[in-house]
């Protein structure tokens, strides 16, 4: 089995550089890529992997979107987290977070996001693909099984995000 890997599509790095001692406690590479093509051709490679996507809902651009719906159609085993740039009122949050996983996203973040929580998230999805993987974990469940318990809300403590 090849080295599992954490692919990240974001302009920054700041996502890759959260998770950069987690990876390196793991085990796990970390691919921090700037375009669409490339994530997915790194989806195809047969090895465990969780994509992260990094979108900005008040872009036109719809590479993100496609490439989401292009990884569940062609690797759908390889979980997906799409992960705003920008906060957004709780309606338009829902609103995105419903397309998303319909797309194929197995889970939607919104800011703020902590380092832990992103942690949790990538932690959690790699760890089961690598169980599926060596034959430890049923498969994931048909999408059309999917709901909206993978929407995590990082709104603070007062309910205010």
């Amino acid at each position: 089995m090849k080295s599992p890997r954490v692919i990240v599509l974001e302009l920054d790095g700041w996502l890759a550089r959260q998770l950069r001692e987690l990876a390196a406690e793991s085990r796990w590479l970390i691919r921090g890529v700037r375009s669409a093509d490339t994530a997915l051709s790194l989806v195809l490679e047969r090895s465990p992997a969780v994509l992260l996507v990094q979108f900005e809902p008040s872009d036109e651009k719809t590479t993100p979107l496609a490439l989401i719906t292009d990884v569940h159609r062609l690797a759908p085993d390889v979980p997906v987290v799409a992960i705003a740039d920008s906060k957004l009122p709780d309606a338009e949050r829902a609103a995105w977070t419903a397309a998303l996983l319909d797309l194929g996203a197995r889970y939607v973040l919104f800011p703020p996001l902590t380092k832990s929580v992103l942690e949790d998230v990538v932690s959690g999805l790699l760890t089961a693909t690598i169980r599926r993987v060596v034959g430890d974990e049923p498969a994931l469940p048909l999408p059309s099984t999917r709901t909206t318990e993978n929407v995590i809300d990082l709104a603070d403590e007062d309910g205010e995000a």
